[in-house]
């Protein structure tokens, strides 16, 4: 076994290794990457989440420890790190100029280099990388807690936020994303960890919701014979969802026949409510 991380911004994650099979997910830079295989330029990696093929040219030896800079002339252990909190964040090369080295997404973690500066932090990159973000597109947290509890109408406001975002088949990000990807990245923001899978999200939660007695925040599973789908409840009538089969997009619909918004066919099909945080 060996241990990576994603060194680029966001990287594809295949079921074989070939870019033309199946993309199962998607993983962020410098998320942690377990190796038990490679074969040829493709490196089999088990994710907290999910497995799958990854390109070995878009992994790196894990970020070193180092100090950061946090005064003049002081520095401290490196426990800090910039969680990403704007849709998309652009890594800079310099602390001023705007050329630019990749660009980081929603819930991305990299860790802190120096924090002196007013408009930009210094973020260490793997692959011995360095370059400079500005302030307001992350949060500076402590390492053990990037993602720390937050109210639930930050799940719901940063699922509103990425309406209209492209659906895509095993996309994570604001530049594509299927159901149960957005599901999981608007709870990681909140401090929640959810599985992938919008049948595991479903399994993995133990409170069952009347559809007459819907919440903001709670998960609404769709399907027949099978969980197909997921979204997410904005009130007790509207949900919104990352939906490939008619919209193409992440899209707002209700359960309201008289609004223009309804959707029969997912309406007839609601296969289970679940609530992740109890009120």
């Amino acid at each position: 076994m060996n241990n990576y991380v994603v060194s680029v911004g966001i990287t594809d994650v295949h079921r074989h290794h070939d870019s033309a099979s199946e993309l199962v997910t998607q993983a962020l830079m410098n998320t942690s990457v377990l190796s038990d295989a490679i074969s040829d330029t493709w490196t089999h990696a088990i994710l907290s989440d999910y497995t799958g093929w990854i390109r070995s040219d878009e992994l790196a030896e894990p970020i070193a420890k180092g100090f950061c800079k946090v005064g003049a002339s002081c520095g401290t252990p490196l426990d800090l790190v910039a969680v990403v909190q704007k849709l998309e964040a652009p890594l800079y090369t310099d602390i001023e100029e705007n050329e630019q080295l990749d660009t980081l997404y929603l819930s991305t973690v990299v860790p802190l280099l120096d924090v002196t500066h007013a408009k930009r932090l210094q973020v260490v990159l793997p692959d011995e990388r360095t370059a400079w973000i500005a302030r307001e597109d992350v949060s500076i947290r402590q390492q053990k807690e990037c993602y720390p509890l937050q109210p639930l109408k930050t799940v719901t406001d940063y699922a509103c936020a990425l309406r209209e975002v492209p659906y895509l088949w095993g996309g994570t990000s604001p530049i594509g994303i299927d159901c149960s990807g957005l599901v999981q990245l608007c709870y990681r923001m909140a401090g929640c960890v959810l599985p992938r899978d919008a049948d595991q999200q479903h399994d993995a939660l133990s409170l069952p919701v009347k559809q007459e007695e819907v919440q903001e925040g709670d998960l609404i599973f769709f399907g027949e014979e099978s969980i197909i789908h997921v979204a997410l409840a904005l009130n007790n009538k509207e949900y919104i969802h990352a939906e490939g089969v008619t919209y193409g997009r992440v899209i707002i619909n209700s359960f309201d026949p008289i609004d223009a918004h309804y959707n029969a066919r997912l309406a007839s099909i609601v296969w289970a409510i679940k609530r992740v945080v109890a009120s």
